[in-house]
């Protein structure tokens, strides 16, 4: 009975893992497919619990690098007391809560190498539906029934985007960029970013190729900025860290400043094609260095960031509390009428947790990115330096990446992340101590 019930217990923790991963893509108005696998979680928690005579077993806890996790989640909890609003403060606290379940939960599933390719060949294949996905909404006027682009949405409690309000490109242009399985064009970038490192890292030439290809295609259709320039950072770490080809990396950033220099000379060509695609280089440029402002994101992002550090410097270094940067937003009044998250995650660690907060997550991050590295260049278990040089390279571009979200504390992918590369952190230790002849097995 037992072992039955532990296999159950497995399974849900697999469904709540993939849930997490569709997010929006299945839900009805705030109520996910995540939240009801995170309902039978727990009622089968509190069986498993009431099993074992109300001994909670909380080794997991104490487990490398998750104790900061606790402690992120008792600090928010704690802040409550000074949050200026208690209603955004317990939302926040669900967040929070339903993240380090996700991670604990991947965590606890990935105890073997066997369970931790499991998990990733499943993931694996919603991950090829969404790109799948995201490459049809590019190029034709389908969406998916919950994008913020959908002319259903509103059978689902969802809120469109009305592009007579939008004083923006969309608003002159039929170009809708993909949502896949998110809400929102920024969040499917940032997921694309994550996963680009698998395919990069991968044996499989055509995996390789055609993964490039595709995510590539997906994040320059998103016209997000900080995703774009993350792209371009994990291919450069890619060539000079991962492959070493540093030769192949200067031959390329040569060949590309030459061509790039000769189309800036072309901008007043006389040959219209010719002049239009020097143009659109320029224009390229002038977007990623924030001289044109779409849409006026910069302008409204900036004064976000600013009326946050400004409630943060008042705070004298302690924090707004759990909800206190959307909250502070909500009293001074929405920018450009509309927006009150702060569409950027650090400075929302900053200003909500804290230095406290900012300073343990930075520290926690840095140093998970340097242990995937150390293990991709150490580990003789294929498996696990494929997934250490993936996750190293996804947990890199994620730091300018997640710039690009508006509420990335509940952006599930990141979570799985984390639980992702904590897995592959303590099993390759478990290699370590295994004999040789076992460790060079390619599972």
């Amino acid at each position: 009975m037992a072992n039955s019930f532990i296999f159950k217990n497995r399974k849900i923790n697999l469904g709540l893992i993939v849930s997490a991963f569709i997010g929006v893509a299945i839900s009805y108005s705030d109520f996910y497919l995540f939240h009801f696998m995170l309902l039978i979680f727990l009622v089968a928690s509190i069986y498993q619990i009431k099993n074992n005579e109300f001994l909670l077993d909380i080794s997991i806890l104490k487990k490398n690098y998750v104790p900061t996790l606790i402690i992120f989640l008792l600090w928010y909890t704690l802040s409550l007391f000074w949050a200026p609003s208690l209603e955004l403060g317990l939302k926040y606290i669900f967040y929070i809560t339903c993240g380090l379940t996700i991670t604990l939960s991947f965590i606890s599933f990935s105890i073997t190498i066997k369970n931790l390719n499991k998990i990733f060949n499943i993931l694996s294949v919603f991950v090829l539906i969404e790109i799948t996905i995201g490459l049809i909404e590019s190029f034709t006027s389908l969406r998916m029934p919950i994008s913020s682009y959908s002319s259903i949405a509103a059978s689902f409690g969802k809120e469109p985007v009305n592009f007579s309000e939008l004083e923006n490109i969309f608003l002159y242009s039929n170009v809708r960029p993909p949502t896949g399985f998110r809400w929102n064009t920024n969040d499917l970038a940032i997921c694309m970013i994550i996963s680009l490192p698998f395919f990069l890292c991968s044996k499989k030439t055509v995996v390789k190729l055609l993964g490039i290809l595709s995510i590539t295609t997906i994040i320059v259709m998103t016209a997000s900025r900080a995703v774009f320039l993350a792209m371009l950072l994990v291919y450069f770490l890619y060539l000079f860290l991962i492959k070493k080809r540093i030769g192949t990396l200067a031959l390329i950033s040569g060949i590309s400043s030459i061509i790039l220099w000769s189309m800036f000379q072309l901008v007043e060509s006389e040959n219209p094609r010719i002049n239009e695609l020097a143009n659109s280089l320029e224009a390229l440029f002038l977007f990623l260095s924030g001289e044109l402002d779409i849409g006026g994101s910069i302008e409204w992002r900036r004064e976000l960031v600013d009326n946050g550090l400004d409630a943060f410097y008042d705070s004298y270094g302690l924090g707004l509390g759990a909800g206190g940067s959307v909250a502070n937003q909500e009293i001074m009044g929405p920018v450009a009428g509309r927006f009150t998250s702060m569409h950027n995650f650090w400075v929302e660690l900053l200003v909500e947790g804290g230095i406290f907060i900012a300073t343990i997550i930075s520290f926690w991050i840095v140093s998970i990115i340097l242990r995937l590295f150390a293990i991709s260049r150490s580990s003789l278990n294929k498996m696990l330096k494929y997934y250490s040089q993936s996750l190293f390279l996804s947990l890199t571009a994620f730091i300018p990446a997640a710039i690009a979200g508006s509420s990335t504390i509940y952006f599930f992918p990141m979570w799985i992340m984390f639980g992702f590369a904590i897995s592959v952190i303590l099993l390759s230790k478990n290699d370590y101590r295994a004999p040789k002849s076992e460790r060079i097995v390619n599972i």
